[in-house]
């Protein structure tokens, strides 16, 4: 007979643990306005801060936007917003039979739900910094309370499908994370990436002169770049996977247009929606990084907003953003082995300089440049 081993005092340190740490994820971080809840970050009372934001707490500063009840719904409808962009496609890797699904930064889950969904014999994973997720999901979906760019803990060559999508913002060694995500995907597997680039753009001249949405891009690189998670143009992300080890990238660039402007019907809807990701998530993106690097009250935050909007909103500016839909495949031991300790020395180096303090308004251009000098 196995005797059981009396230890009520180990347990109940275990169970103090657990408890501790689950406070700890869910005790959440308040910053701008009036707050209701725990303020565990300074929040102002004053007349002219009138939208508190929750943030997350568990490995705090690691991500700078909030993950309050306003911005999980912008999530959901910016979800709708690639499935506009994608053709009603959960992915773009051509996956057959995957057993093991890892989506890094899942926030609601509902692009893992909807995998779970389509693929029911694979194990689907997602992992965020907060536990925001639905709790009734798909038996063969969880998620899980982790940080991305530690060091992970799933058996390497493990998945067959590694999927982040606007993860801006968050990432301060990209190199890192590619090689990471390559040494957890299966020989034969495939890592997706989806990021936009912030910057306002326009062809044909109707942006004016002293643009209120470009200045809103150039500052949000700046203040990201000031936090250490500086964004790199999307067209970089194809010499990072590259680097890592990955064969045959494969690009998808698109235009999201700021709203209804444009006469072609497909391109029309996905100007309504993000239109109405971008007015909604416009104080989400800024008010964290303008007001902890650049130093600005909420106020002018708020005025710069204001500005901004107004040009989002108009139809006689032919804005837009660009995005980019990255799948790669891993390959053998020795794939990309011939030039690639020289290009992720290169990318590295990169890095390196961001992480003294970036480039300031230049950093697209000067980061553009470095990844793909001859």
């Amino acid at each position: 007979m196995r005797r059981r081993t009396n230890v009520p005092n180990s347990r109940r340190r275990r169970e103090s643990t657990t408890t501790s740490l689950a406070s700890e994820i869910t005790k959440y971080e308040f910053e701008n306005g009036r707050c209701e809840g725990p303020k565990t970050l300074t929040c102002s009372t004053s007349a002219d801060e009138k939208v508190c934001r929750r943030y997350h707490s568990y490995r705090s500063g690691q991500y700078a936007f909030p993950n309050d009840e306003n911005e999980l719904d912008r999530m959901d409808l910016e979800n709708h917003l690639f499935s506009l962009v994608l053709g009603g496609n959960l992915h773009l890797a051509p996956l057959d039979s995957p057993q093991r699904i890892l989506d890094l930064g899942t926030g609601t889950g509902i692009w893992a739900i909807d995998m779970a969904d389509r693929y029911p014999s694979a194990a689907v994973i997602g992992t965020e910094l907060s536990p925001v997720q639905p709790k009734w999901v798909p038996p063969n979906l969880t998620f899980q309370i982790d940080d991305f760019s530690q060091d992970w803990t799933f058996q390497e060559d493990s998945f067959d499908l590694i999927h982040w999508r606007l993860l801006l913002a968050s990432i301060s060694d990209y190199p890192r994370l590619f090689k990471q995500a390559f040494d957890h995907t299966k020989p034969g597997g495939y890592l997706e990436v989806h990021e936009i680039d912030p910057m306002f753009y326009c062809d044909d001249g109707s942006l004016p002169e002293g643009s209120s949405a470009r200045q809103w891009s150039v500052l949000f690189l700046e203040a990201c770049a000031k936090l250490g998670r500086a964004i790199p143009p999307t067209d970089s992300y194809k010499v990072g996977m590259e680097a890592a080890g990955f064969v045959d990238v494969q690009e998808r660039v698109y235009k999201r247009p700021s709203n209804t402007w444009p006469k072609d019907p497909r391109l029309k809807e996905i100007g309504k929606f993000t239109y109405a990701n971008h007015v909604e998530g416009l104080h989400a993106f800024t008010i964290g990084p303008f007001t902890r690097a650049l130093g600005w009250t909420p106020l002018e935050v708020e005025v710069l907003l204001a500005k901004a909007r107004a040009e989002w909103r108009s139809r006689a500016i032919h804005g837009y953003q660009k995005g980019g839909g990255l799948g790669a495949e891993a390959g053998g031991e020795n794939a990309g082995s011939e030039g690639q300790e020289d290009m992720m020395s290169r990318f590295n180096a990169v890095w390196l300089k961001f992480g003294f303090g970036g480039f300031g308004c230049c950093l697209h251009e000067v980061l553009h440049e470095v990844l793909h000098e001859a």
